[in-house]
């Protein structure tokens, strides 16, 4: 499970003039690889809800939705600072009866903060292998208002995945063709020295 970088690396006060600096500058390095259409300014950034800690979890656009009965955040990536605890676990009663998982716990104060599928009944089937941050466990830092607001109060839109599947599919086929190529010039390499004599001689 891939984890990419988000939008800020610290976790000041939400009025802090450093941290709206350090986000409108790593914005605006953002915008030459911006999707078209995100508006960066309405994303949140997912920090431990637990005030002592306030650790960075993850964003919005790491986000592709929500599933309401189980009160979670669907994730297709997480901050660094979120550990995938070893240990596969069973539940045995609530929303996840007779699932298996790997819980998520923050890095900073090793809560609880949600969760990875891992085997499932069918109706949860669609959920295996994606991030799953639990609302309770989140407060979100809004981008354009620059206030937290805890992650129950919001909704998550679902969004589609097949752009990010494609682009997955691209990256692993241009990955391919470039082993190919290596493996092509190797194999001229080891053609070009079979063809070298053995012995020379020096003539007069």
């Amino acid at each position: 499970m891939s984890q990419g970088k988000y939008l800020v690396s610290v976790c000041e006060p939400c009025d802090s003039s450093s941290q709206s600096s350090m986000i409108s500058t790593q914005l605006r390095d953002m915008e030459d690889t911006a999707e078209p259409g995100v508006e960066y300014e309405k994303c949140s950034v997912f920090h431990c809800a637990n005030a002592k800690c306030n650790q960075v979890l993850g964003d919005s656009l790491g986000a592709c939705g929500e599933v309401k009965s189980l009160k979670a955040i669907i994730c297709l990536k997480i901050s660094k600072d979120v550990r995938i605890r070893g240990k596969l676990e069973m539940s045995k009663e609530g929303p996840f009866k007779f699932c298996t998982y790997k819980a998520l716990e923050c890095s900073g104060c090793r809560r609880f903060v949600g969760l990875v599928l891992c085997s499932t009944p069918h109706h949860l089937s669609s959920l295996r292998g994606l991030f799953l941050l639990l609302k309770e466990a989140i407060s979100c830092y809004m981008l354009k208002s620059c206030i937290i607001v805890k992650a129950s109060k919001l909704s998550f839109e679902h969004r589609l995945l097949g752009r990010r599947i494609n682009e997955i599919k691209q990256d692993l086929e241009a990955q391919l063709k470039h082993v190919e190529l290596l493996k092509d010039m190797l194999d001229d390499s080891r053609l070009g020295h079979s063809h070298l004599p053995l012995s020379s001689t020096v003539s007069d």
